[in-house]
């Protein structure tokens, strides 16, 4: 069948769908201010064509409140919110009262499988319940010399390949180089399997990833739009279809999950083969240990273990990667701090010889209070996904922190809301009040994280009172694995450059790619995701 035709039954079905759901559902929330839209795409298109993440956000946020009304496709209303009160009601207070939207769900088992990260309700937590034990403190301090190994690795690659041992300055698009390792990291740690990809050794799954998200998502179709609009009005049974549909976007996804789920379901099967002696200490051997030891009814199954892996590499590496841009970009413009954290770095390297190591711990790593502002505040400023959705389990009230005005001009202190009513949460807005950040909230400022007497009224996410990773029983589990890593990487690599803007400077945007957004070169779109920065090693 034509790819036209498919796509114009696709939008077809959907709309009917919609347009019947639409004159039986009573629910809404016209009382509740937001700005004007457009009656086939309300907002949806506006979001993916922002000249940056955050703009729009940050343009309601200051004209309605902390709570404010935006339109679906066909005119249907959403929710969306950055008042910490709401927030911690839907996400830690509520548990699985608000879980993720058909649309959600169906995107995250497109991009990563039937994984954490697309389970919902009793499946999600039989799946949380089995990787919880790779998780834990102890476990994530053996994983401290895989990100110390890997980020080394690509310090020498820098020192052979780029410079060769001049000590000139060269322009790195540290974008292309960051992926590949923290991708080669959680092969190592998530099921003891070499990627390879900082040596070029597996060039299938480095190119199957590469730009995976800016490649497929960004600037979507009217048409792919308004077809996804229709997926949280569908039953989740007949949206696996969406899998087989011959647009390029899913058949770039179709491939890439079908690549690494062959390697992942052939890493579970060789684990199940040899037996899972408790001296090994990757994630999927955690996983194995942990689903034996469940009720039968508890454990997950071979293919959901796999996809358990899928969904690390998929969630795993990029974010990561995407973070550690960031924080290099911020640390060239602002030089000081660079010079600050290798202060730390000297004292750490003696304090770590003197007890006769030659690796950071976790404790190390953590006790570094301006690499760790660091990365705090990069998180803060910069979340790599910047929205995330929920819907309403049941009719539920939802409190505010801070009243809104309605339409009417009615001072309004909570918001009723119905069964299956949909709530976009603005992890970039919360994480930018001013009320909980100070009045500064728009810049980079790590020294926010250091003053003794900073207080935050709120208790919202899983660190440092940020939303970066989500909250409650959906946040993201590898939290620490992530912050961990990162660490490790920043302080290998302030340890051997120093980081500078380009003298070009390149005026670098953030763009929405799907769920997350990445970095781009404002009039150099066509060349994909870009983060050139300006590397000079260190003198000995």
């Amino acid at each position: 069948m034509p790819q036209t035709v498919v796509v114009l039954l696709a939008l077809s079905v959907s709309f009917i769908v919609v347009v019947l759901r639409r004159t039986f559902d009573r629910r809404s929330l016209n009382h509740i201010r937001g700005p004007s839209a457009s009656l086939l795409f309300g907002h949806i298109f506006d979001l993916t064509r922002q000249s940056q993440v955050g703009e729009l956000d940050t343009q309601w946020n200051k004209e309605f409140g902390n709570a404010w009304r935006i339109k679906d496709c066909f005119g249907n209303n959403f929710l969306m919110l950055t008042d910490p009160k709401a927030i911690h009601h839907i996400c830690q207070k509520s548990g699985y009262g608000y879980p993720k939207d058909n649309k959600l769900s169906k995107f995250a088992q497109l991009t990563s499988g039937y994984g954490l990260v697309a389970a919902i309700g009793h499946d999600h937590m039989r799946q949380r319940n089995v990787m919880t034990s790779s998780f834990t403190a102890a476990r994530l301090r053996q994983y401290v010399s895989i990100f110390q190994k890997t980020a080394c690795k690509m310090v020498d690659k820098w020192k052979d390949e780029i410079f060769s041992g001049s000590e000139d300055a060269m322009i790195i698009s540290v974008n292309h180089w960051l992926p590949r390792a923290t991708l080669d990291i959680i092969g190592e740690a998530a099921c003891g399997y070499e990627f390879g990809t900082l040596d070029n050794k597996n060039t299938e799954l480095a190119k199957a990833y590469k730009n995976l998200f800016a490649d497929s998502l960004m600037f979507p179709s009217k048409w792919d739009i308004l077809f996804k609009a229709t997926w949280n009005y569908l039953p989740i049974s007949l949206l696996r279809f969406v899998n087989y549909l011959p647009m390029r976007e899913y058949r770039r996804f179709r491939s890439t999950n079908q690549i690494m789920s062959r390697v992942a379901k052939n890493i579970i099967d060789e684990k199940v083969r040899d037996g899972t002696p408790s001296t090994k200490r990757d994630i999927a051997d955690m996983m194995l240990n942990a689903n034996e030891s469940l009720d039968s009814k508890q454990r997950v199954s071979r293919d959901e273990l796999a996809d358990q892996i899928v969904t690390l590499v998929m969630a795993g590496h990029e974010t990561t990667a995407s973070t550690l841009n960031y924080i290099l970009w911020e640390l060239a413009k602002a030089p000081q701090y660079q010079v600050k954290v290798r202060r730390e770095i000297r004292a750490l390297r003696s304090a770590v010889a003197q007890r006769g190591d030659l690796a950071y711990s976790s404790e190390d790593l953590e006790s570094m209070k301006y690499a760790v502002a660091i990365v705090k505040e990069t998180l803060r400023l910069h979340p790599i996904v910047f929205h995330h959705s929920r819907e309403a389990a049941q009719d539920d009230v939802i409190p505010l922190s801070e009243p809104i005005r309605s339409t009417s001009g009615e001072i309004i202190k909570s918001i009723p809301v119905r069964k299956g009513q949909i709530i976009l949460i603005s992890f970039w807005g919360y994480n930018r009040l001013p009320d909980v950040w100070g009045e500064d909230a728009d810049t980079w400022n790590p020294e926010r994280f250091l003053r003794p007497d900073a207080v935050r009224n709120t208790n919202v996410g899983l660190y440092a009172n940020l939303l970066t990773f989500s909250a409650g029983v959906r946040g993201c589990i590898g939290w620490r694995f992530a912050v961990l890593e990162t660490l490790s990487f920043l302080v290998e690599l302030l340890e051997h450059f120093e980081f500078s803007i380009p003298p070009e400077k390149p005026d670098i945007v953030r763009i929405a790619t799907g769920t997350i957004m990445s970095p781009f070169i404002r009039d150099a779109m066509h060349l994909g995701p870009m983060m050139p920065l300006q590397v000079a090693p260190l003198r000995e």
